[in-house]
């Protein structure tokens, strides 16, 4: 589960420590996350969530001149809940979840500034061994909260998965978010 933190205080969003149960009877709809034709995972996205789909391009840093490129992402949001992203990708080159760590030290400026992460900590997701890691920082000049999640995934592939909430966003999709990550599954 996500953690968060309202008015310095640690919350459970995808409450940490990590445990993911299948929730019965949320609706979804089934996506699976594709490179060059390969299917690589499956993800459940709940009702009445936006998802935007990005091919491979370029990110620039806002404060410097620095590129990387960045692999196909699914960006999610909740319709009614502003102030709340999902991104979903699973980088090219990244191979084992050291490697996810090293990519999201490396990308992390490019998506929240001034990060203050806490320990990652080893959990099962979908079955397959993955690690957390959850902070604050600053996004487009707002304090946020963050949770990123690698999942290792077979044929040398590993998923990831970033939760950011503005601080003053509304918490009721954690429900939603909690399933959807619960959900992600390797491809066979």
């Amino acid at each position: 589960m996500i953690s968060f933190r309202r008015n310095g205080f640690l919350q459970g969003l995808l409450a940490i420590p990590f445990t993911i149960f299948p929730l019965v009877g949320n609706a979804g709809t089934p996506v699976t996350y594709t490179d060059d034709g390969r299917e690589l995972f499956r993800v459940e996205v709940p009702d009445f969530w936006s998802l935007r789909t990005g091919g491979l391009r370029e990110l620039a840093d806002q404060d410097a001149e620095d590129l990387r490129d960045v692999s196909r992402v699914f960006g999610l949001t909740p319709k009614a809940h502003p102030g709340v992203w999902v991104g979903l990708v699973s980088p090219h080159g990244v191979s084992t979840l050291a490697q996810a760590q090293e990519y999201l030290r490396d990308i992390g400026p490019f998506l929240v500034k001034n990060a203050e992460v806490e320990a990652p900590k080893d959990r099962r997701i979908g079955g397959s061994p993955a690690r957390s890691f959850a902070g604050q920082g600053t996004r487009n000049g707002k304090r946020v909260d963050f949770t990123a999640l690698a999942i290792d995934l077979p044929n040398n592939r590993v998923a990831i998965a970033v939760v950011v909430f503005e601080q003053g966003a509304d918490i009721d999709p954690v429900g939603d978010i909690n399933a959807m990550l619960a959900s992600i599954r390797a491809a066979r």
